[in-house]
């Protein structure tokens, strides 16, 4: 059973891997909706302004709307309007007779980067002209992905649709970046939870071993930001390496929600880093910065775009809170039992394994609960389950999580009861309980793998719309 489920997550590891890496991340649900004039109209008059109206409010990002006409670049002011659901560009004169091409960048709320470009043409001035066109209120053909009369080429998110090698991997490693982020506040808080809950007694000793790996954790953290800010910039300059260290395009990186959910995990790494010392009770400062880092966490989700919003929130933390429960208890686990080993000090699995199946059994029963109420609120109709790269990643995160609550219920069914059993004394068949020890701590270290995985793919399923 051990080798098949090792050959099963091994082969997922690789397909998921492969797969993340070149999968185009999107915002959650920010499109463009419509435009004016519609991309491929023809309008039959001068055009004083052209307008885009997105389905979420969205930040300027550079020139924001550049118009090229039959004589080039078309002088004009950009403004948001409506609250950032319009971009309005106002030439300096109305567009005369010609073929015209839009040039649009902008930032959805979680900072992502969007473009895309859609031509429109304007007739020659006639006697009975009539006013230019109004906007389309159907969705225009730049949301469609789809290359239909007039646009060159369909919305892209991130650097998907840029076609560069080097937007392809700023993209790739904003997403292990902010991966790496996630790692580290989940192993931090779960370093925590299981400090509090899991050791007791003689095992308090190990307390100080624990504190360590929460401050590194805190590192962690704080290095995935680094990452993901950085990369982001690079995406931000369209893969100019140079303008990507500028001040501009770092900061055009952290728009809308961005700099919150940014300052917030920074600040909570901070506090992690800094404040797990000694004891527990004197670590007061790095439980305060799991939290920090878990509220940038949920803001960078889909508690900013998906409603009813309180429902969200509420379920993205119990999610957030349970995962890390479950993920830094597993982190914990394997890390002590291994340092037990190494050390050659008694293992005491069976208190160990005995105290942390109870409290991941909870944790992972609140994380099956909150994902699903996430997912019903986040999904549009159920079958974007199988019709959305979104829906296809959240199945495989699932199959994934399953296999890792398959790794936790053999442990929990089969080798703590034999452990346990052999510290009262009942165990006939002592051998088979002499190895229960190194099972499990070669199981967590499985679990450990997995959950790597989970998180990278968590970390594209927070910021990835349904909809993609």
């Amino acid at each position: 059973m051990r080798r098949t489920l090792d050959r099963t997550a091994a082969g997922l590891l690789a397909v998921l891997l492969v797969a993340l890496w070149w999968a185009p991340p999107a915002a959650a649900h920010t499109r463009l909706e419509s435009t004016a004039p519609a991309a491929g109209s023809t309008a039959q008059a001068p055009v004083a302004e052209v307008t885009l109206r997105f389905t979420l409010p969205v930040s300027l990002l550079g020139d924001g709307v550049v118009i090229e006409g039959p004589d080039g670049a078309v002088p004009a002011d950009v403004a948001a309007a409506g609250d950032g659901l319009v971009l309005v560009a106002t030439p300096a004169a109305a567009l005369p007779a010609g073929r015209y091409t839009v040039t649009w960048t902008a930032a959805a709320q979680d900072g992502h980067p969007l473009e895309g470009t859609f031509g429109f043409a304007v007739a020659a001035a006639e006697p009975t002209a009539t006013p230019s066109a109004t906007p389309s209120s159907a969705p225009s053909p730049t949301s469609s992905g789809h290359d239909m009369s007039g646009m060159d080429h369909d919305m892209g998110h991130d650097a998907a649709d840029m076609d560069s090698p080097a937007t392809d991997a700023a993209a790739a490693v904003t997403r292990l970046g902010g991966a790496g982020a996630l790692w580290g506040a989940l192993v931090a808080g779960g370093g925590l939870a299981f400090a509090a809950l899991v050791l007791r007694g003689r095992d308090e000793a190990d307390v100080p071993a624990v504190l360590r790996l929460v401050r590194w954790s805190g590192g962690v953290l704080l290095a995935g930001l680094v990452v993901r800010v950085l990369a982001g910039s690079v995406l931000v300059a369209h893969g100019d390496l140079a303008a990507a260290v500028s001040p501009a395009a770092i900061g055009d990186s952290l728009t809308g929600t961005t700099r919150w959910d940014v300052g917030l995990q920074a600040a909570g790494g901070v506090a992690v880093a800094a404040g797990a010392w000694r004891s527990l009770p004197g670590s007061w400062a790095a439980v305060v910065g799991t939290g920090l880092a878990g509220a940038g966490q949920v803001l960078a989700g889909h508690s900013n775009t998906v409603e009813p919003r309180w429902l969200v929130v509420i379920a993205d933390v119990a999610h957030l809170a349970a995962a890390a429960t479950w993920v830094g208890g597993v982190v914990t686990l394997a890390l002590l039992l291994r340092a037990r080993r190494r050390d050659r000090r008694d293992l005491d699995a069976a208190l160990l394994g005995a105290r942390f199946s109870v409290v991941a059994a909870v944790a992972a029963a609140v994380v099956g609960v909150a994902g699903v109420a996430l997912a019903v609120g986040i999904l549009d109709h159920p079958a974007q389950l199988w019709e959305s790269e979104w829906g296809l990643f959240l199945l495989a995160k699932v199959a994934l999580v399953v296999l890792v609550a398959a790794f936790g219920a053999h442990n929990h069914f089969q080798v703590v009861p034999r452990l346990t059993a052999r510290r009262r004394g009942v165990v006939r068949h002592a051998g088979r309980s002499a190895t229960a020890g190194g099972v499990l701590r070669r199981s967590t270290g499985r679990e450990t793998a997995l959950m790597v995985v989970i998180v990278v793919l968590t970390a594209w399923l927070v910021t990835a719309s349904a909809g993609h």
